[in-house]
């Protein structure tokens, strides 16, 4: 057994490692940022000397498109690198955005991260609360925020940016909340063990009102019988004014902590002392059972559009009593599409429906947009003789199929539904469909 004095020797030490591959982390986010806008100013180059797409020059000699071809710029270099890293488009979007930020503004603090002083976390901190700024008002608050950036947890300076922020911005603040407020959006995204997390970006003060609202209601939910926990009370509580058929909130004599107001039209409420009704939200979803999974012969996993594997019990209760499921059975063998629920006689109403069923989501190399929120392309164009049929139509979101007609990423679909797409720089994907559904 090792002394004191030997178990302190050795936390210094690996101390002092954890320090050192910090930094050389660091060094290394320093480089991909700034590989990240050099691959970004050589695509917009290419963009704007015509090699993509043709555009012609004005009698001045100015670019009449030159902002369009920049934002292009930047989605071509965030689909190449999300490829290239195999990580989300978002978050290869965002390491476009902040690298051409840190590089052609803010060398400071590239410069900090690259000698290992603050990590990547601290930096996109720092160039977040840059984003959106004069530039003399950014190079403020870097001179303000850096040096604390140096000392102190990513959380801590957070706090501080915002704050600095909203004192130094040349808006005001109420100018700036109209304009964020258009950036409101509701986003899935699939866990582990048939959960999933929604995320709001909403008004603060409506989340805090809402925050309260559901605590509010839990807690009257609450009592020394009741098994579940607060937070799986609010939780059952959104569920339940989101999806139940009827939904009956009990009178309340005020407003919710932070609430600007009575509750909005439409939402569950109590008026005039009688007992409000919340209409379900309608939304159609696609649910693939096995068919042996249906008959109750064994309990394989089903698939739930949009998510993936469902336990089979769920699945039984989606196909049997929801109505805003649609039911596809599979052939317990090779997993071929016996049944889609046929609604529609039409055959490019079928056609359609089975395509969503194979492809899923977008067909892009890591795309994982739902194919009900894609549209349906001719992977050979109409114009070129390119059939209507299931070898030659794929879903694309309309990012990428914006791409694909701007003649920056092009496909090709082979026997099978397989899908070869080729990035701007020449890099070739091979995006296969699910081989139980063809």
């Amino acid at each position: 057994m090792r002394s004191n004095a030997e178990q302190s020797e050795e936390l210094e030490r690996l101390s002092a490692r954890m320090i050192s591959l910090s930094a050389g982390k660091a060094r290394i986010e320093a480089e991909i940022a700034a590989t990240t806008e050099q691959l970004r100013e050589l695509f917009e180059d290419r963009l704007l000397d015509h090699t993509f797409s043709a555009s012609s020059r004005t009698s001045e000699g100015t670019r009449p498109s030159a902002r369009r071809k920049t934002n292009i710029a930047d989605l071509t270099t965030a689909t190449e690198i999300a490829c290239l890293l195999r990580i989300s488009e978002r978050s290869a979007h965002r390491l476009v955005q902040h690298s051409a930020l840190l590089v052609n503004h803010h060398p400071r603090t590239l410069e900090a991260l690259r000698s290992g002083a603050i990590s990547w976390q601290h930096t996109s901190t720092l160039v977040h609360e840059y984003s959106g700024l004069p530039h003399h008002t950014a190079a403020l608050v870097e001179e303000k925020l850096l040096p604390l950036a140096v000392s102190t947890s990513v959380s801590r300076l957070s706090y501080r940016a915002r704050k600095l922020r909203t004192e130094l911005h040349p808006e005001a603040l109420e100018e700036r909340r109209r304009d964020a407020s258009l950036r409101r959006r509701v986003d899935f995204e699939p866990a582990d063990d048939a959960m999933a997390w929604l995320h709001v970006l909403l008004g603060a003060s409506d989340a805090a009102a809402i925050d309260a609202r559901l605590t509010r209601l839990a807690r009257t939910l609450e009592d020394p019988v009741e098994r579940r926990t607060l937070p799986q009370l609010r939780t059952d509580v959104l569920t339940d004014l989101l999806l139940d058929e009827l939904v009956r909130e009990e009178e309340c004599t005020s407003e919710p902590p932070g609430s600007s107001g009575p509750a909005r039209s439409g939402s569950p409420g109590r008026v005039a002392g009688k007992a409000a009704y919340h209409a379900p939200v309608r939304a159609h979803i696609n649910v693939t059972v096995p068919v042996l999974t249906l008959l109750g012969v064994d309990d394989a996993p089903a698939d739930l559009e949009g998510y993936g594997p469902i336990p089979a019990d769920i699945a039984r209760r989606l196909a049997a009593h929801a109505p805003s499921f649609t039911r596809l059975l599979t052939h317990p063998e090779t997993g071929a599409v016996l049944s889609v629920g046929r609604t529609s006689y039409t055959v490019p109403a079928d056609l359609k429906k089975w395509l969503r069923v194979r492809d899923r989501t977008c067909r892009h190399p890591g795309c994982s947009v739902p194919a009900s929120r894609c549209e349906l392309d001719h992977t050979r164009p109409w114009s070129q003789d390119g059939p209507t049929s299931h070898d030659n139509l794929a879903h694309l979101c309309r990012k990428h199929h914006m791409l694909k007609s701007e003649g920056i990423w092009h496909y090709e679909q082979r026997d099978g539904g397989v899908l070869t797409a080729t990035s701007p720089a020449g890099a070739v994907y091979e995006c296969d469909v699910d081989p139980l559904l063809v």
